[in-house]
């Protein structure tokens, strides 16, 4: 009798040993299993360029250099305008302030959620964007230097991220 409960502890024994080992190995072959590549960025074809230019006036001269802007609080404007014959189709552009802080040390100076947005169809003619909802009017292009955040004294840049919808 007490042979058979020592047999009987032993098969469990055994039993619970080989089946702890095999889930052992389940979990440990999952985890040498999982392989992470690099990041893929996919842009659209043919790409877009453009250049951001700045000025104290809705509706320009607008000029790429570095534009003086005194006292705090001067309303400034910038403008993407694109070359043309490049992307074509519906896009949206999220306009993002920066503001320099080293040599080459540039930090986000508005929340994610007041960046604003445009939502424009790009041709194949060159085009003038404004940082307005549908970015073709210059009456409704956006005060940087009114905004809030673009009116202490620093260096700042806009950045414009331009992302297809189409």
């Amino acid at each position: 009798m007490d042979k058979r409960k020592s047999q009987r502890a032993f098969v469990g024994i055994t039993l619970t040993t080989v089946l702890s080992i095999a889930f052992v190995l389940i979990v440990y072959a999952a985890i040498i299993g999982t392989r992470y590549g690099g990041e893929v960025t996919v842009t659209p074809s043919g790409g877009l360029g453009g250049t951001i230019y700045y000025s104290t006036s809705q509706s320009g001269p607008w000029t790429q250099t570095t534009l003086p802007v005194s006292p705090e609080g001067t309303a400034w404007y910038c403008v993407l305008i694109t070359p043309g014959n490049q992307y074509t189709g519906p896009v949206s552009i999220a306009w993002m302030l920066q503001k320099k802080g080293g040599l080459s040390d540039w930090s986000d100076a508005t929340q994610r959620g007041t960046n604003q947005t445009t939502s424009i169809v790009l041709t194949t003619a060159s085009q003038t964007i404004y940082v307005e909802p549908a970015g073709t009017n210059s009456a409704l292009n956006f005060n940087w230097g009114g905004a809030g955040y673009g009116n202490i004294t620093g260096s700042y840049r806009v950045v414009a991220e331009i992302s297809s919808t189409g």
